[in-house]
């Protein structure tokens, strides 16, 4: 199995992600267009799929770029506000509004679709739980109903269910719904499952966590993609944070070496994934252009050799 065209969670690294000014923003985009290996991006989409908009994102990013749309930064942001929010969540009221976004999230898919066909190829999505309700039988019977609905509907692209780490781990840090209970919901269903790294080895704290989750994804029929963000113990980026920490030895402090990707690509051999790639974070707010674009072009390498 070979890879060669990567999917870039670049925004973490965008001037757009620290408010910086649109001359900056536009320089990134103009420098990551001019890097090798990208096939597209992992874009979240909030109200817009940028928060300059839809139209600069798709003017300033070359056409053949394609997108993997994450629900991922909205589903957080409205759960710093209610808590209950999220497709697995045992508030109906909040379920619902979860659901409700991501009928947003097809309209907005659809339409784009429609203007540059083929041009979203995969929805992530999350299994968010409830916080504070520690009953994973609530949530998985939650998240059981609104995929029912959800799959139901007419996509033009690929769903895919990003895990995170659980709310059954270690000093949880998105808290979402175990792997075990994701697996069980979507068998049946045409969703798949992306497993990234860092959300997997955060979970128990257990850099051997990851390969064990794609295997088990893998062994149900279900592992759809890879995806690379890294975390670690000390410094910066903290204390087994979800932080997108960027390769070892870029970042001294990661746990996240190109074995890493070794070992993910060699246990996911098996599967036909619908896409591979990063998700890496400038932790400066303050970093100049040519750093947040040499995080990423460093991730690209790293993926690039360790996945041949």
């Amino acid at each position: 199995m070979t890879h060669t065209d990567f999917i870039i969670g670049a925004y973490p690294c965008a001037p757009s992600f620290h408010q910086q000014g649109e001359q900056d923003e536009r320089e990134f985009w103009r420098q990551l267009a001019d890097t090798p290996d990208v096939r597209g991006i992992e874009q979240p989409c909030l109200e817009n799929l940028h928060p300059f908009g839809d139209e600069w994102l798709f003017r300033h990013t070359p056409d053949d770029w394609q997108i993997v749309v994450t629900a991922v930064m909205e589903t957080m942001r409205r759960r710093g506000t209610h808590g209950g929010f999220g497709l697995a969540s045992a508030d109906e009221d909040q379920r619902r509004e979860s659901v409700a976004f991501y009928r947003h999230l097809l309209a907005k898919i659809v339409a784009v679709n429609a203007r540059f066909p083929g041009k979203v190829t995969a929805l992530e999505m999350q299994a968010a739980p409830q916080a504070g309700n520690a009953c994973v039988s609530q949530a998985t019977d939650a998240f059981s109903r609104s995929i029912r609905e959800i799959a139901a509907w007419d996509w033009p692209c690929d769903l895919v269910l990003e895990h995170c780490d659980a709310m059954t781990g270690s000093q949880p840090r998105k808290g979402f719904l175990p792997l075990e209970n994701v697996l069980d919901v979507l068998q049946g269903t045409d969703i798949s499952v992306c497993i990234n790294w860092a959300r997997s080895a955060i979970e128990g704290r257990d850099t051997t966590l990851p390969v064990k989750h794609v295997q088990a994804a893998l062994q149900a029929g279900k592992l759809g993609a890879l995806m690379f963000s890294g975390t670690t113990a000390t410094g910066e980026y903290g204390d087994w944070q979800d932080l997108h920490a960027p390769f070892s030895p870029f970042c001294p402090e990661s746990l996240m070496t190109p074995e890493s990707v070794n070992e993910l690509f060699t246990a996911a051999s098996a599967a036909t994934l619908k896409f591979s790639g990063i998700k890496l974070l400038e932790i400066n707010a303050n970093a100049d252009v040519s750093h947040r674009i040499a995080i990423l072009r460093d991730g690209i390498s790293v993926m690039k050799k360790a996945a041949q």
